[in-house]
């Protein structure tokens, strides 16, 4: 199966057969969405809570609504929607929680939107990379020589 790498504020919405890859998640978080049901998914990789980048997908709100928005208009159903999501990680002693702060808005867009979250892995202090089967909705997790699905 192929594989779709996205870049920093990348996302994609597909009902084809691939693999949606974010690499290097520390803070940033991989947003992945799959309607079981119409078999369409969608990822992003978000990295600011706020918007400071107005606008873009680098967001986590416009980041959110554009995949909803595109899932829908190729004939997926919001209702039918699972998320997972990915990253998060505190990797700096800043003081700024970047990666907590994307956790939570894109937590609390999942559950104001009604949407199932049927998996994470978020936090830490460790970079994760994740990979989105758009077959199954299945999503594999790699971190420090350890590889697990949630």
């Amino acid at each position: 199966m192929l594989e779709h790498a996205l870049n920093l504020g990348d996302f994609i919405v597909t009902k084809e057969a691939v693999n949606i890859a974010c690499y290097g998640l520390g803070s940033c978080v991989g947003l992945f969405l799959y309607d079981r049901l119409n078999k369409i998914s969608g990822a992003a990789h978000v990295v600011l809570a706020d918007e400071l980048e107005k606008g873009t997908t680098y967001n986590a709100k416009t980041a959110f609504e554009k995949l909803i928005e595109e899932i829908e208009k190729i004939g997926g159903n919001k209702d039918a929607l699972r998320a997972k999501i990915v990253g998060g990680a505190n990797l700096s002693n800043t003081g700024f929680n970047i990666g907590q702060k994307n956790v939570d808005t894109l937590v609390k867009l999942i559950r104001d939107n009604k949407i199932f979250m049927a998996g994470q892995d978020v936090g830490g202090s460790k970079s994760r990379t994740a990979r989105f089967n758009t077959l199954n909705g299945d999503l594999m997790v790699s971190s420090q020589n350890t590889h697990y699905e949630i």
